[in-house]
């Protein structure tokens, strides 16, 4: 739809831009496009947009439209059909079609004048696909009233197109020439200049070789005296002789006044053809030469024989066919026009219909054949009783061979009325043949090159969708790439984001509690009475349980998070689960609670390759749980190796109480994030519900093992879970638990830091650095180290406790331990260490350094290493703690009696809790004047 004057693409952009409802206007367009499309041929595409509009059309608010698409879609698949009746167009759209006709004929009960000739229009054509002649005709004259009279001169023109093309087909020649004749001026008179003239050029042969019968009696008349033949209607009184001799006979069959077949089939002047005949010829033969599609010219050829052998009423044009070899290509008969076969046809299928046997003669020997009366020859009378009894009279038959380059190409063979055909139409017919032999090698060899070039195009066409797909595929995998890129970037960013976040978060958290717990172990070893000391032991237990509830939300974020990682080492799996069972059982001393052991099924010898750690917490949790909802009765631990393999092990456990017990519907919500059995739980026994989730977490996610629970509402709860371990090698030993040295948590080799023996160095001459920001971890810091004895002085900042070093060792009274808060202002503690290891001064460079930080961030350890720290200590401090942390460096603590602080932390101290294995870092907050304490005195800066 688109010229050097309009685009429709420009105009549907137009639409899109202007229009307030684009829909309207653009289906206005395109329905309205469905006439040129119809008017010139484009019957599939027209088909194509108008069942395209068919579900907008009601919204349209020309009515004139809405019919315009039922009227071209319906014309458009009833002219589909008929041109084309063996591609099966109509099949199963009848009934659809006969829809869209009765939306015609409801607009033409309200408007006669204006929807009248649309609906004699359609009512020609299902009148043609029913073999109702005689109703398309009249349907057609009254269409073509009806435009006349109402003034509608397109459908007039239409009308008359429609049926110039409805008696072309059903062979009417001479009215089809007449009728399309109007059509052609019908359309020019309205200025369809391009569709007169290729209504003109379609039926050029049609306009140019029709002639009226009387015309081609007169040139007929004079071969009639040579060969004595008369044409009577009354075929009975035709009589042949019956005296002739069998060579006569013969040789009267093949030749015809004593003149050699060869010699008389170009002897133009002796059948008397005369300019008619010629000009005809000349005009077929344009016609021909300018059509090079084989179905066409086969239909072409077929109503230029039949035009030029006035009589004949069937025809038919064999070729050889690549599959099944020469088979029918082509058939024409008056009564219902032609029509061809692409894939040929079997002359079986014709049988009664011609003489085959004619045509299977000429094949084999390219000969012409003229048979006046084929009952009366003895050599082609031998049909099949089909024909017999069509034909009781016989039939006059014409073949001729099309041969080109002493090539058969194809057969053309021709029927009328008996003794009807004379050497003039073989003559004729002969002429004829020469341009068809040319006509149909040009054909042949133009589908030849269309086949070649279609798949030569078809390759090249292949060749680019493969390499317009490479490079579209090329295109995706870079942006693919790239969009991957940019989204393992901004989840490697979340990630930095979420642990920074962790980290502060923890810091933040852990700084006031650690300043809580510090300050709650101070004032516990003041003078207190009986209220006073419950008092605070409420404070340190409240502090403990917010502490816990810290680190179970952080080792949750790291679980979801998945950057929880475990390390491997030596472990007995039996003095493993005793250690946290004697904790507990200990800590639970008070409530009258049994707990019994029984792991007499884990061989006591059995070491394994496996995380301590994670599985001191998954007992933890899971007895911390049963002890916390067990009232009275007793708490049961059971481990068993279930099965062991060639260094494996499978380890399967049960923690069972007789507590109060889940209801069976709130089962489900145990194992998930911050969920109890019901609210009334959390308010009655407190927790965060995030124990059972963690323990899931850890024992699927993490260890690769399956938890489970049993439980009855007032009975008690089991729960069980296994584990896989690998055996550990014979030579590895076990190594503590809970250590929290830095050199012997790791996995792999870290470059060790170099610190002075202080073991030789007597306890009251130790001197210690307190680098810590915040004041109250400060003042708890240094209450902490002159509680154990030790001379100590603190500072606000890294570069200060820096400083303080090189100036205590120049004066020749040098630090030999160094606590390090990690995060500090102006210089922390990563670089204050890098800073003392850099230091020519032995006194300075050999200092013991232990990191205090409560750092979350994946690594911390590795990095206090790296920046040359010699151990760890994680926040909140508690004084048993640093003691046994500083017992492992310094000389054996003296006999004489210590300070009434360190006499009560020593009778409360035990080994490193579970808390202090999740190391979490906090973010600076002040800082105060520098204090310099001593066991005796303070000593100032």
């Amino acid at each position: 739809m688109s010229d050097e004057e309009h685009r429709s693409s420009s105009y549907m952009a137009y639409l899109e831009a202007n229009a307030s409802n684009v829909d309207r206007p653009r289906d206005i367009y395109l329905g309205l496009s469905m006439i040129p499309l119809y008017l010139f041929g484009h019957h599939a595409e027209a088909i194509q947009v108008g069942t395209r509009l068919l579900d907008t059309a009601y919204r349209l608010w020309s009515l004139r439209v809405t019919y315009t698409i039922h009227f071209y879609l319906a014309l458009s698949i009833l002219t589909l059909h008929n041109d084309y009746p063996a591609q099966s167009y109509l099949d199963g759209k009848m009934d659809t079609v006969l829809r869209y006709k009765e939306e015609i004929d409801f607009a033409r009960s309200a408007s006669d004048a204006n929807y009248g000739m649309w609906s004699l229009i359609l009512e020609a054509l299902i009148a043609e696909v029913r073999n109702d002649h005689t109703a398309t005709i009249q349907a057609y004259e009254a269409a073509t009233d009806h435009c006349q009279i109402h003034g509608w001169p397109l459908e007039e023109a239409l009308a008359l197109e429609l049926q110039g093309e409805f008696l072309v087909r059903r062979g009417a020649k001479r009215a089809a020439r007449s009728v399309m004749q109007e059509a052609i001026a019908a359309w020019s008179s309205i200025s369809a200049g391009g569709k007169a003239a290729m209504l003109a050029e379609k039926h050029e042969w049609l306009l140019k070789t029709a002639t009226s019968a009387r015309t081609v009696d007169v040139g007929c008349q004079t071969i009639d005296s040579l060969i004595e033949i008369t044409r009577d209607v009354v075929q009975e009184e035709i009589t042949i002789p019956t005296q002739i001799e069998e060579a006569e006979r013969r040789q009267n069959w093949i030749e015809q006044n004593g003149v050699e077949a060869d010699e008389r089939s170009m002897d133009i002047s002796s059948v008397g053809l005369d300019i008619i005949d010629l000009s005809s010829i000349l005009e077929s033969s344009q016609v021909m030469s300018s059509e090079l599609q084989i179905d066409k010219l086969f239909t072409k050829m077929l109503e230029i024989i039949l035009e030029s052998c006035n009589g004949s009423d069937f025809a038919v044009i064999a070729t050889d066919f690549d599959d099944h070899g020469f088979a029918i290509a082509a058939a024409a008969d008056a009564e219902k026009g032609q029509k061809s076969y692409p894939d040929g046809r079997p002359f079986s299928e014709l049988d009664g219909r011609m003489a085959e046997g004619i045509t299977h003669y000429v094949m084999r020997t390219k000969e012409e054949v003229l048979v006046h009366n084929v009952l009366d020859d003895e050599r082609f009378s031998n049909v099949n009783e089909a024909y017999h009894a069509n034909f009781p009279l016989g039939r006059s038959v014409i073949a001729l061979p099309i041969v080109q380059a002493d090539h058969l190409l194809g057969v053309i063979h021709l029927e009328g009325k008996p003794n009807w055909f004379t050497q003039r139409n073989v003559v004729v017919l002969h002429l004829l043949c020469n341009q068809i032999g040319i006509s149909l090698s040009n054909a042949l060899l133009f589908r030849e090159i269309r086949k070649v070039s279609a798949k030569n195009a078809s390759m090249i066409e292949s060749q680019k969708r493969a390499l317009a797909q490479a490079r579209e595929s090329e295109q995706k995998a870079k942006v693919a790439e790239a969009e991957a890129k940019h989204n393992v970037k901004l989840k490697e960013d979340a990630a930095r984001a979420k642990s920074i976040f962790l980290a502060n978060i923890s810091h933040d958290l852990r700084t006031p509690m650690n300043g809580v717990i510090g300050l709650s172990e101070l004032l516990k070893g003041t003078q207190l009475n009986k209220e006073q000391d419950e008092y605070v032991e409420s404070i340190r237990v409240c502090a403990d349980t917010l502490l816990t509830l810290i680190n179970d939300i952080l080792d949750f974020s790291k679980l979801e998070a998945g950057k929880m990682k475990i390390s491997t080492v030596p472990l007995n799996l039996k003095e493993t689960i005793s250690e946290v069972v004697r904790a507990l059982r200990y800590t639970h001393r008070e409530r009258d609670l049994e707990t019994i052991e029984d792991l007499e099924r884990v061989p006591p010898e059995l070491v394994v390759l496996g995380d301590p750690v994670r599985l001191h917490q998954i007992f933890m949790n899971l007895l911390s749980n049963s002890y916390k909802f067990t009232p009275k009765g007793s708490i049961t631990v059971k481990a068993k190796v279930a099965r062991e393999g060639k260094g494996r092990v499978r380890l399967e456990c049960s923690v069972a109480d007789t507590g109060i017990g889940i209801p069976e519907e709130q089962k489900a919500r145990l194992f998930r994030p911050f969920s109890q059995a019901d609210p009334s739980t959390e308010r009655s026994y407190g927790g965060s519900g995030l124990g059972l989730s963690i323990c899931k977490a850890i024992i699927e996610d993490v260890l690769g093992g399956a938890i489970w629970l049993d439980s009855k509402s007032g009975i008690g709860t089991t729960v069980t879970f296994h584990l896989v371990f690998n055996k550990a090698p014979k030579k590895m030993t076990v190594k503590a638990a809970w250590s929290q040295d830095l050199n012997r948590t790791q996995n792999k080799e870290q470059p060790k830091a170099k610190a002075r023996d202080l073991s030789h160095i007597p306890r009251d001459q130790i001197r210690v650095c307190i680098a810590e920001d915040n004041p109250i971890n400060q003042k708890i810091a240094v209450k902490f180290v002159n509680g154990l004895g030790l001379y100590c002085e603190a500072y606000s900042d890294g570069k200060q406790a820096v400083d303080a070093l090189r100036a205590r060792s120049a004066e020749g009274n040098p630090f030999h331990v160094v606590l390090m808060d990690v995060m500090m202002p102006t210089l922390d503690g990563y670089n204050a260490t890098r800073e003392l290891r850099r230091d020519p001064d032995p006194n300075v460079n050999e200092v013991l350094v232990i990191a205090m930080t409560a750092s979350a961030i994946e690594g911390d350890r590795e990095k206090c290493l790296e920046a040359g720290m010699n151990n760890y200590l994680p926040k909140p401090v508690r004084s048993p703690i640093l003691s046994e942390l500083l017992d492992r460096y310094l000389a054996p603590v003296p006999s004489h009696p210590r300070t009434r602080l360190a006499l009560r932390q020593k009778g409360s101290r035990g080994s490193i809790g579970p808390d202090a294995s999740t190391p979490t870092s906090f973010s600076s907050s002040g800082s105060e004047d520098l204090k310099n304490t001593q066991p005796s005195n303070s000593a100032g800066k």
